[in-house]
């Protein structure tokens, strides 16, 4: 595996399209629904679905937290101590998180607040619909009670947007970063010495939480890409894969993830971008569709296979396998569907928030 360093001219006459990081994101959010799958199935009846063979696809979610990090190095760091910038830049973010997220952040309080006025036996946890929870909730602050259970990520997401715009604001913010950094780690050595459990509190909980990490991580991937040429991106794909296999711990609980699966992560983002360059091979266009619909697909999945299966149940699916293979089926409705949102409600969203 050898890497050779890029000069100047090199760089800035280098055009890549990257499709394999629309392709990542397709693969991420394929994975994160099929682990949401087969843990529903196991929670609710307590057998496994499949041996349990997408009980790492929660993975998915570290993938995307150093996509996401790559993503906005490539896309940002010219505006770098540029504070015109910032308005813009956190208009871009805004529009790509909130709009697409409040489409189904509302109607699923509303189905709630139904659900628990006429049948309070479906809910396991029941939803306080105080001003405070619900602002809570439609801003995504930390620690808000995510009736979508994958809304905690957004919130570390929109956390990194806002450390990163320091940045715009001056380049002296690096110090600022550098300082919650080294916080973070020494955060994440107590966390590791307890087992890798979090506990509560926002500041190690939230603002120093080891995943924040893995943003970092696809920083220095956009930096490596960046200065070196990486010529054996296959090999470095392949150990980045097994890696995240054999290390991932078994459970999305265990913070172990973040070295377990945020570095191996950075492998497979760094060889897949490498790869992009050197134009190695084609992308299938399903796949880059499905990651330009994966923040729909990741926002719609966990809430319709909840109710579906409770559906399901009621109507006699009550053989694992026979829900599984039902929800394999969902799976891909989900994807259609989410297709659709992201054409008709997604795209126009960004599209008249950028002429505005």
């Amino acid at each position: 595996m050898s890497t050779v360093p890029l000069s100047p001219s090199t760089v800035s006459n280098a055009v890549v399209r990257y499709n394999s990081i629309q392709m990542l994101r397709g693969i991420a959010a394929i994975a994160v629904t099929l682990y949401h799958i087969s843990e529903n199935i196991s929670r609710t009846y307590q057998q496994t679905f499949l041996f349990d063979w997408f009980n790492i696809g929660y993975a998915g979610v570290d993938l995307f937290f150093v996509i996401s990090g790559f993503i906005i190095a490539h896309t940002s760091t010219k505006y770098i101590d540029k504070p015109e910038e910032l308005r813009p830049y956190l208009a871009k973010r805004f529009y790509r998180v909130f709009p697409v997220y409040w489409v189904f952040a509302v109607p699923l309080l509303l189905v709630v607040l139904v659900i628990q006025k006429t049948q309070p036996a479906l809910v396991a946890d029941t939803y306080s619909f105080d001003w405070l929870n619900l602002l809570k909730t439609l801003t995504l602050f930390p620690e808000h009670v995510a009736l979508d259970a994958v809304t905690w990520t957004l919130s570390h997401e929109l956390y990194f947007y806002l450390l990163f715009a320091l940045l715009l604001l001056s380049r002296h913010a690096v110090w600022i970063l550098l300082a919650l950094t080294i916080g973070t780690l020494v955060n994440t050595a107590y966390v590791f010495s307890q087992g890798g459990l979090l506990g509560n509190g926002t500041v190690s909980f939230f603002l120093l939480s080891p995943i924040n990490l893995e943003f970092l991580f696809g920083v220095s991937v956009y930096y490596l890409h960046k200065r070196f040429r990486l010529n054996h991106f296959w090999l470095v794909i392949l150990i980045g894969s097994l890696a995240a296999f054999y290390l991932a711990p078994r459970t999305g609980g265990d913070m172990t993830r973040v070295w377990n699966l945020g570095i191996p992560s950075l492998l497979i983002v760094w060889g897949f971008v490498e790869a992009d360059r050197s134009h190695a091979y084609r992308v299938p266009n399903l796949l880059i569709h499905l990651g330009d619909a994966s923040y729909v697909i990741y926002l719609m999945h966990f809430p319709v296979i909840i109710f579906a299966n409770k559906l399901l149940f009621k109507a006699g699916f009550s053989s694992v396998w026979a829900l599984g293979v039902a929800d394999l089926a969902l799976m891909f409705l989900i994807f259609w569907l989410s297709w659709k949102v992201h054409k008709n409600v997604e795209q126009p969203i960004i599209k008249w928030s950028k002429k505005s």
